[in-house]
Protein backbone atom coordinates (compact mmCIF):
# COMPACT_ATOMS: atom_id res chain seq x y z
CA UNK A 1 0.00 0.00 0.00
CA UNK A 2 1.96 2.81 -1.61
CA UNK A 3 4.59 0.41 -0.77
CA UNK A 4 6.61 -2.79 -2.24
CA UNK A 5 9.46 -4.73 -0.95
CA UNK A 6 10.62 -7.51 -2.42
CA UNK A 7 9.78 -10.07 0.11
CA UNK A 8 10.95 -13.62 -2.01
CA UNK A 9 9.19 -16.09 -3.34
CA UNK A 10 6.00 -17.35 -2.49
CA UNK A 11 5.57 -19.94 0.48
CA UNK A 12 2.69 -22.02 1.68
CA UNK A 13 2.83 -20.14 5.02
CA UNK A 14 1.94 -16.29 5.04
CA UNK A 15 1.99 -15.85 0.96
CA UNK A 16 5.40 -15.65 1.41
CA UNK A 17 6.29 -12.41 2.97
CA UNK A 18 7.52 -14.00 6.73
CA UNK A 19 6.64 -17.51 5.84
CA UNK A 20 8.80 -19.76 8.46
CA UNK A 21 12.20 -18.17 7.63
CA UNK A 22 14.49 -17.59 11.10
CA UNK A 23 16.56 -15.20 9.00
CA UNK A 24 14.51 -12.49 7.34
CA UNK A 25 15.46 -10.78 4.10
CA UNK A 26 15.73 -7.46 3.72
CA UNK A 27 12.04 -6.91 1.78
CA UNK A 28 11.10 -8.85 4.81
CA UNK A 29 12.40 -7.05 7.34
CA UNK A 30 11.58 -3.66 5.51
CA UNK A 31 7.75 -4.74 5.32
CA UNK A 32 7.90 -6.04 8.98
CA UNK A 33 9.25 -2.31 10.65
CA UNK A 34 6.68 -0.74 8.16
CA UNK A 35 3.84 -3.13 9.72
CA UNK A 36 5.47 -2.15 12.95
CA UNK A 37 5.11 1.24 12.72
CA UNK A 38 1.56 1.04 11.97
CA UNK A 39 -1.16 2.18 15.06
CA UNK A 40 -2.63 -1.24 15.94
CA UNK A 41 -6.04 -0.37 17.84
CA UNK A 42 -7.62 -3.16 19.63
CA UNK A 43 -10.46 -4.30 21.93
CA UNK A 44 -10.07 -2.72 25.30
CA UNK A 45 -11.20 -3.26 28.62
CA UNK A 46 -11.41 -0.69 31.42
CA UNK A 47 -11.79 2.58 30.42
CA UNK A 48 -14.44 5.17 31.42
CA UNK A 49 -18.27 3.98 30.57
CA UNK A 50 -18.97 4.78 27.09
CA UNK A 51 -22.03 7.04 28.15
CA UNK A 52 -25.28 7.00 28.04
CA UNK A 53 -24.30 2.92 27.82
CA UNK A 54 -22.55 1.21 31.30
CA UNK A 55 -20.04 -0.41 28.81
CA UNK A 56 -16.23 0.22 29.82
CA UNK A 57 -14.80 -2.74 27.36
CA UNK A 58 -15.50 -2.88 23.59
CA UNK A 59 -14.45 -6.58 23.02
CA UNK A 60 -17.04 -8.62 21.18
CA UNK A 61 -18.56 -5.54 19.43
CA UNK A 62 -15.86 -2.89 18.64
CA UNK A 63 -13.53 -4.58 15.67
CA UNK A 64 -15.15 -2.61 12.71
CA UNK A 65 -14.84 0.89 15.05
CA UNK A 66 -11.12 -0.53 15.69
CA UNK A 67 -10.60 -1.14 12.66
CA UNK A 68 -11.84 2.49 11.40
CA UNK A 69 -9.32 4.18 14.01
CA UNK A 70 -6.41 2.02 12.38
CA UNK A 71 -7.09 3.07 8.97
CA UNK A 72 -7.71 6.66 9.71
CA UNK A 73 -4.70 6.86 11.96
CA UNK A 74 -2.52 5.45 9.25
CA UNK A 75 -3.65 8.68 6.89
CA UNK A 76 -3.41 10.79 9.84
CA UNK A 77 0.72 9.62 10.04
CA UNK A 78 0.96 9.77 6.08
CA UNK A 79 -0.54 13.52 6.06
CA UNK A 80 2.01 14.85 9.42
CA UNK A 81 4.61 12.47 9.77
CA UNK A 82 4.98 11.22 6.21
CA UNK A 83 4.32 7.26 4.42
CA UNK A 84 8.08 6.86 4.65
CA UNK A 85 7.74 7.44 8.55
CA UNK A 86 8.57 4.23 10.66
CA UNK A 87 8.51 3.76 14.14
CA UNK A 88 12.31 3.71 15.28
CA UNK A 89 12.70 0.99 18.84
CA UNK A 90 14.23 2.32 21.28
CA UNK A 91 14.17 6.06 20.27
CA UNK A 92 11.29 8.35 21.09
CA UNK A 93 8.58 8.81 18.79
CA UNK A 94 8.04 12.49 17.50
CA UNK A 95 5.76 14.68 19.41
CA UNK A 96 2.99 14.52 16.06
CA UNK A 97 2.84 11.15 16.90
CA UNK A 98 2.10 11.16 19.99
CA UNK A 99 -0.26 13.54 19.41
CA UNK A 100 -2.27 10.80 16.82
CA UNK A 101 -2.47 8.66 19.16
CA UNK A 102 -4.06 11.09 22.00
CA UNK A 103 -6.46 11.66 19.19
CA UNK A 104 -7.60 7.88 19.81
CA UNK A 105 -7.29 7.74 23.24
CA UNK A 106 -10.59 5.72 25.04
CA UNK A 107 -12.18 8.48 26.36
CA UNK A 108 -14.93 11.05 26.10
CA UNK A 109 -12.91 14.03 26.46
CA UNK A 110 -12.72 16.49 23.56
CA UNK A 111 -8.95 15.89 23.34
CA UNK A 112 -9.56 12.24 21.76
CA UNK A 113 -12.03 13.24 18.92
CA UNK A 114 -11.60 9.63 17.68
CA UNK A 115 -11.69 7.67 20.65
CA UNK A 116 -14.24 4.65 20.53
CA UNK A 117 -16.47 6.71 23.04
CA UNK A 118 -17.04 9.04 20.22
CA UNK A 119 -17.66 7.05 17.57
CA UNK A 120 -20.21 4.66 19.36
CA UNK A 121 -22.13 8.09 20.13
CA UNK A 122 -21.60 8.92 16.46
CA UNK A 123 -23.08 5.82 15.57
CA UNK A 124 -26.06 6.86 17.30
CA UNK A 125 -26.85 9.46 14.07
CA UNK A 126 -27.08 6.43 11.97
CA UNK A 127 -29.66 4.36 14.28
CA UNK A 128 -26.54 2.46 16.02
CA UNK A 129 -27.00 1.90 19.64
CA UNK A 130 -23.56 2.14 21.96
CA UNK A 131 -22.20 -1.48 21.88
CA UNK A 132 -23.90 -2.10 18.60
CA UNK A 133 -21.74 -3.59 16.01
CA UNK A 134 -21.07 -0.85 12.70
CA UNK A 135 -20.90 -2.13 9.04
CA UNK A 136 -18.07 -0.22 6.48
CA UNK A 137 -20.68 2.42 5.45
CA UNK A 138 -21.46 3.34 8.78
CA UNK A 139 -17.93 4.18 10.64
CA UNK A 140 -17.08 5.88 7.58
CA UNK A 141 -19.89 8.28 8.02
CA UNK A 142 -19.16 8.46 11.88
CA UNK A 143 -15.53 9.14 11.26
CA UNK A 144 -16.84 11.65 9.10
CA UNK A 145 -19.16 13.34 11.51
CA UNK A 146 -16.79 13.65 14.05
CA UNK A 147 -13.95 14.95 11.59
CA UNK A 148 -15.59 18.34 11.20
CA UNK A 149 -15.28 18.77 15.27
CA UNK A 150 -12.13 17.09 15.56
CA UNK A 151 -10.17 20.12 17.18
CA UNK A 152 -7.89 19.95 20.02
CA UNK A 153 -7.44 22.02 23.37
CA UNK A 154 -5.26 24.71 21.43
CA UNK A 155 -8.02 24.43 18.20
CA UNK A 156 -5.89 22.90 15.52
CA UNK A 157 -6.64 19.38 14.93
CA UNK A 158 -6.58 17.23 11.92
CA UNK A 159 -9.60 19.50 10.13
CA UNK A 160 -8.03 22.52 9.97
CA UNK A 161 -4.98 21.28 7.95
CA UNK A 162 -6.84 18.41 5.62
CA UNK A 163 -10.23 17.07 4.61
CA UNK A 164 -12.33 14.31 4.71
CA UNK A 165 -14.05 13.15 1.85
CA UNK A 166 -17.07 9.90 1.75
CA UNK A 167 -17.41 8.27 -1.37
CA UNK A 168 -20.92 7.65 -2.33
CA UNK A 169 -22.19 5.70 -5.39
CA UNK A 170 -19.01 4.31 -5.38
CA UNK A 171 -17.84 7.54 -7.63
CA UNK A 172 -15.38 10.23 -6.34
CA UNK A 173 -16.92 13.41 -7.61
CA UNK A 174 -14.49 15.97 -8.15
CA UNK A 175 -16.10 19.01 -6.91
CA UNK A 176 -16.94 17.22 -3.56
CA UNK A 177 -13.45 16.83 -3.04
CA UNK A 178 -12.43 20.45 -3.97
CA UNK A 179 -15.26 21.08 -1.49
CA UNK A 180 -13.51 19.20 1.13
CA UNK A 181 -10.25 20.16 0.60
CA UNK A 182 -10.24 23.34 -0.09
CA UNK A 183 -13.18 24.58 2.42
CA UNK A 184 -12.64 24.29 6.55
CA UNK A 185 -14.56 24.88 9.91
CA UNK A 186 -14.38 28.44 10.66
CA UNK A 187 -14.48 28.47 14.31
CA UNK A 188 -12.71 25.79 16.88
CA UNK A 189 -14.91 23.87 19.80
CA UNK A 190 -15.83 20.27 19.57
CA UNK A 191 -19.29 19.84 18.82
CA UNK A 192 -20.45 23.45 19.03
CA UNK A 193 -22.80 24.97 16.70
CA UNK A 194 -20.23 27.16 15.48
CA UNK A 195 -18.18 24.36 13.97
CA UNK A 196 -20.70 24.45 11.24
CA UNK A 197 -18.97 27.37 10.30
CA UNK A 198 -16.57 27.14 6.87
CA UNK A 199 -13.96 29.17 5.36
CA UNK A 200 -12.25 28.96 2.25
CA UNK A 201 -8.41 27.82 1.84
CA UNK A 202 -5.89 26.47 -0.04
CA UNK A 203 -5.72 22.77 -0.85
CA UNK A 204 -5.09 20.66 1.54
CA UNK A 205 -4.47 16.91 2.36
CA UNK A 206 -7.37 14.91 1.47
CA UNK A 207 -8.50 11.90 3.13
CA UNK A 208 -11.29 9.69 0.74
CA UNK A 209 -13.34 6.97 2.25
CA UNK A 210 -15.21 5.04 0.11
CA UNK A 211 -17.90 2.26 1.23
CA UNK A 212 -18.40 -0.53 -1.48
CA UNK A 213 -19.92 -4.05 -1.79
CA UNK A 214 -18.16 -6.56 -4.33
CA UNK A 215 -21.01 -9.24 -4.69
CA UNK A 216 -24.28 -9.99 -3.45
CA UNK A 217 -23.22 -13.48 -1.67
CA UNK A 218 -21.41 -14.18 1.72
CA UNK A 219 -18.00 -13.67 0.23
CA UNK A 220 -16.47 -11.45 -2.48
CA UNK A 221 -17.16 -12.38 -5.98
CA UNK A 222 -13.97 -13.70 -7.24
CA UNK A 223 -13.74 -11.23 -10.41
CA UNK A 224 -13.20 -8.65 -8.18
CA UNK A 225 -10.36 -9.92 -6.74
CA UNK A 226 -7.67 -9.06 -9.05
CA UNK A 227 -9.21 -5.53 -9.57
CA UNK A 228 -9.32 -4.57 -5.75
CA UNK A 229 -5.51 -5.44 -5.33
CA UNK A 230 -5.21 -3.17 -8.26
CA UNK A 231 -6.48 -0.89 -6.08
CA UNK A 232 -4.18 -1.19 -3.67
CA UNK A 233 -1.31 -0.86 -5.40
CA UNK A 234 -2.41 2.72 -6.07
CA UNK A 235 0.30 4.86 -4.14
CA UNK A 236 -2.51 7.05 -2.07
CA UNK A 237 -4.19 3.65 -1.01
CA UNK A 238 -3.63 3.94 2.98
CA UNK A 239 -5.49 -0.18 2.77
CA UNK A 240 -9.48 -1.22 3.55
CA UNK A 241 -11.52 -2.23 6.12
CA UNK A 242 -14.11 -5.71 6.09
CA UNK A 243 -12.61 -9.22 6.61
CA UNK A 244 -15.31 -11.68 7.50
CA UNK A 245 -19.13 -11.26 8.48
CA UNK A 246 -18.98 -9.65 12.14
CA UNK A 247 -15.18 -9.41 11.83
CA UNK A 248 -13.33 -6.76 10.91
CA UNK A 249 -9.86 -6.12 10.08
CA UNK A 250 -7.31 -3.35 9.23
CA UNK A 251 -5.69 -4.45 5.79
CA UNK A 252 -2.70 -3.36 5.24
CA UNK A 253 -1.22 -5.14 2.09
CA UNK A 254 -1.36 -7.79 -0.90
CA UNK A 255 1.18 -10.39 -2.40
CA UNK A 256 -0.78 -12.19 -5.31
CA UNK A 257 -4.46 -13.69 -3.57
CA UNK A 258 -2.77 -13.13 -0.29
CA UNK A 259 -4.06 -10.09 1.93
CA UNK A 260 -2.51 -8.86 5.15
CA UNK A 261 -4.16 -7.14 7.97
CA UNK A 262 -3.89 -5.68 11.65
CA UNK A 263 -6.23 -7.75 14.24
CA UNK A 264 -8.37 -5.69 16.14
CA UNK A 265 -9.79 -8.81 18.13
CA UNK A 266 -7.16 -8.85 21.12
CA UNK A 267 -8.66 -7.55 24.11
CA UNK A 268 -5.92 -5.25 25.90
CA UNK A 269 -6.10 -2.99 29.21
CA UNK A 270 -6.90 0.40 28.94
CA UNK A 271 -4.35 2.62 28.94
CA UNK A 272 -4.16 6.58 30.06
CA UNK A 273 -2.53 9.02 27.70
CA UNK A 274 -2.04 11.91 29.62
CA UNK A 275 -0.73 14.91 28.77
CA UNK A 276 2.40 16.19 30.02
CA UNK A 277 3.54 12.11 30.42
CA UNK A 278 5.44 10.13 28.93
CA UNK A 279 3.72 7.35 26.89
CA UNK A 280 3.98 4.18 26.80
CA UNK A 281 3.46 3.12 23.19
CA UNK A 282 4.09 -1.10 22.93
CA UNK A 283 0.46 -1.98 22.87
CA UNK A 284 -0.39 0.47 19.80
CA UNK A 285 2.10 -1.50 17.55
CA UNK A 286 2.32 -5.22 16.97
CA UNK A 287 5.67 -7.04 15.42
CA UNK A 288 3.72 -9.33 12.97
CA UNK A 289 0.50 -8.96 10.74
CA UNK A 290 -2.16 -11.79 9.82
CA UNK A 291 -3.24 -13.17 6.61
CA UNK A 292 -5.65 -14.71 4.48
CA UNK A 293 -7.22 -15.21 1.40
CA UNK A 294 -8.69 -12.34 -0.24
CA UNK A 295 -11.31 -14.76 -1.95
CA UNK A 296 -12.16 -15.15 1.72
CA UNK A 297 -13.35 -11.91 2.17
CA UNK A 298 -16.87 -10.39 2.99
CA UNK A 299 -18.08 -8.49 0.18
CA UNK A 300 -18.42 -5.37 1.99
CA UNK A 301 -15.52 -3.11 2.99
CA UNK A 302 -14.38 0.20 2.48
CA UNK A 303 -10.85 1.53 0.70
CA UNK A 304 -8.80 3.76 2.60
CA UNK A 305 -7.04 6.85 0.35
CA UNK A 306 -4.67 9.54 1.24
CA UNK A 307 -3.78 12.60 -1.08
CA UNK A 308 -1.00 14.78 -0.06
CA UNK A 309 -2.32 17.71 -1.95
CA UNK A 310 -4.14 18.72 -5.26
CA UNK A 311 -1.60 17.48 -7.18
CA UNK A 312 -1.79 13.68 -5.48
CA UNK A 313 -5.20 13.80 -5.79
CA UNK A 314 -5.47 14.37 -9.74
CA UNK A 315 -2.94 11.58 -9.69
CA UNK A 316 -5.70 9.01 -7.67
CA UNK A 317 -8.24 10.56 -10.13
CA UNK A 318 -6.54 9.82 -13.61
CA UNK A 319 -5.84 6.42 -11.59
CA UNK A 320 -8.86 5.69 -10.59
CA UNK A 321 -10.37 7.02 -14.04
CA UNK A 322 -7.74 4.56 -15.96
CA UNK A 323 -8.65 1.37 -13.84
CA UNK A 324 -12.18 2.05 -14.51
CA UNK A 325 -11.67 2.12 -18.30
CA UNK A 326 -10.55 -1.08 -18.23
CA UNK A 327 -13.44 -2.78 -16.67
CA UNK A 328 -17.07 -3.21 -17.44
CA UNK A 329 -17.99 -3.01 -13.48
CA UNK A 330 -15.34 -1.05 -11.58
CA UNK A 331 -14.94 -0.88 -8.08
CA UNK A 332 -14.84 2.82 -8.32
CA UNK A 333 -15.59 5.57 -11.49
CA UNK A 334 -14.92 9.07 -11.44
CA UNK A 335 -16.87 12.00 -12.48
CA UNK A 336 -16.54 15.74 -12.43
CA UNK A 337 -19.57 16.66 -11.00
CA UNK A 338 -21.86 15.25 -8.02
CA UNK A 339 -25.88 15.21 -8.84
CA UNK A 340 -27.83 17.75 -7.46
CA UNK A 341 -29.22 16.07 -4.81
CA UNK A 342 -25.92 14.86 -3.49
CA UNK A 343 -23.94 17.22 -1.09
CA UNK A 344 -21.03 16.35 1.37
CA UNK A 345 -21.71 18.23 3.86
CA UNK A 346 -22.96 17.22 7.49
CA UNK A 347 -25.67 18.78 8.80
CA UNK A 348 -25.74 16.43 11.99
CA UNK A 349 -23.05 16.60 14.87
CA UNK A 350 -22.71 14.73 17.88
CA UNK A 351 -22.50 17.00 21.18
CA UNK A 352 -20.27 16.75 23.87
CA UNK A 353 -22.25 14.47 26.52
CA UNK A 354 -23.87 16.18 29.55
CA UNK A 355 -24.23 13.83 32.25
CA UNK A 356 -26.13 11.10 30.64
CA UNK A 357 -27.51 13.13 27.87
CA UNK A 358 -25.92 12.45 24.13
CA UNK A 359 -27.57 15.86 22.17
CA UNK A 360 -27.97 15.03 18.03
CA UNK A 361 -28.42 18.43 16.61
Amino acid sequence: LGCEYNTGPSSPRGGGIIGGATALNPGQQQFLEDVHSRLWFTYRAGFERIKPSNLTSDTGWGCMLRSGQMMLAQALVSHYLRRDWRLKRNQLPPSKYVDILRWFEDTDKPSAPFSIHHIAQAGLLYEKQVGQWFGPDTICRALRSLWTTAYTRDGVGPCKTAGYLLVEDRTIYRNLAEAAAGYRPAYPGQGSRTSAGQEACSWRGLVVMAPVRLGTQAQINTDYIARLAAYLRLPQSIGFIGGRPRHSYYFIGVRGSQCYYLDPHTTQAHVPLALHKAVDCSSFHCARPESMPMAHLDPSLALGFYCDDKSDFDDLYRRVARLAREDRSPILSVAEEAPDYMTDDVSDVVDVVDGDEVVLR
